[in-house]
């Protein structure tokens, strides 16, 4: 009788535990304030991350390199990161960083990476061809638009030393693009559509017009390996959580019905407040099922090593734990793209 008493007991106690709600576990998440981190801030808004048991702590840098070490050093769990030749040395220097799922990818209709002309150029320069000889700014060396502008070089038969290659931020190129002192540029959204409307230059080639098989492959999802051994539950939770959040952002970049409730939410977190100018610019493509083209990957790592960026070459499958984000569509379901 004073068994059954006590198991009733520690019943109740446990029920009035699970009713009070578990302490959140809090994951400290790097961010850009970039419409490329909507899933975290759809995922916040929306309670998926609190529905998994999850706060989630956002920690702001200017670049995704800058994330690179806190990530290293769990300091930060989650990071959105751009994929560079930085990313493979870091890998090769055996910083425990593991790439979890897809980020943002060029692809038809949704290429948001796009070489810009100076508008009075747009009469002389019209194929890949005229690029040689040609002042091109790109934000940063060894990374995805500077391969970007590699790669169209050398589809037309040109090599990387044959345009002159200068570096300079996206807003900065607007002046340039004025006094005539660059004559293209590597821009993202919204540059693309602001300096096109400003009359400064208009896009000449988008990356999913050169790069097709294997896409480029912008962006991926990394996860510190420290917290990936500590907590797989609170990983597990995670990755369903921010893939719930990749499929309204897919839905709203198709123009689905919860576009307006997506942009509201990029409008609070991002630095591109101007609701109007979503319905203008291009969105970057977010795999529903954040799938990641290896092929792209392996061949940037192929590029930058083939430019002296890369030193040592890695197994790129060796940097990718793709467990939590295969467990995350198990329990979603995968989507199947029209």
């Amino acid at each position: 009788m004073m068994k059954v008493r006590l198991r009733t007991a520690l019943a109740l106690i446990v029920g009035m535990v699970w009713a009070s709600g578990a302490p959140a576990q809090t994951i400290s998440v790097g961010h850009l304030g970039i419409v490329a981190d909507a899933p975290f801030y759809i995922g916040i808004e929306k309670g998926y991350f609190a529905k998994a048991g999850l706060t989630i702590a956002l920690e702001r840098f200017a670049s995704a390199a800058q994330a690179t070490l806190p990530l290293s050093t769990d300091k930060v769990q989650v990071a959105g990161g751009g994929l560079s030749a930085g990313l493979f040395n870091a890998y090769a220097r055996g910083l425990p960083i593991r790439i979890a799922m897809a980020r943002t990818r060029d692809t038809d209709g949704f290429s948001s990476d796009t070489l810009s002309l100076r508008q009075d150029l747009a009469g002389s320069v019209t194929t890949l061809a005229d690029l040689k000889g040609r002042k091109i700014a790109v934000n940063a060396p060894a990374g995805a638009l500077e391969y970007m502008v590699g790669k169209m070089l050398e589809a037309t038969g040109l090599e990387f030393k044959d345009a002159d290659v200068i570096y300079m931020s996206w807003p900065d190129m607007g002046a340039a693009f004025s006094n005539k002192g660059i004559d293209l540029g590597a821009v993202v959204e919204p540059f693309t559509t602001q300096y096109a409307e400003r009359k400064l230059a208009v896009p000449f080639r988008n990356a999913a017009q050169v790069l097709k098989n294997p896409p480029l492959e912008v962006s991926v999802i990394l996860y510190s390996k420290t917290w990936i051994d500590r907590s797989p539950n609170e990983v597990r939770g995670f990755s369903k959580a921010y893939l719930e959040g990749v499929r309204d952002y897919y839905d709203a970049m198709r123009g689905g019905p919860k576009r307006a409730e997506v942009v509201d939410i990029l409008a609070k977190y991002t630095a591109l407040k101007d609701k109007p100018l979503y319905e203008r610019i291009t969105w970057s493509y977010m795999d529903p099922n954040a799938e990641i083209s290896i092929a792209s990957l392996k061949d940037q790592q192929d590029w930058y090593a083939k430019r002296g960026a890369v030193e040592h070459k890695v197994d790129v499958e060796a940097m990718l734990d793709l467990r939590f984000r295969d467990e995350a569509l198990k329990a979603l379901g995968r989507v199947t793209e029209k």
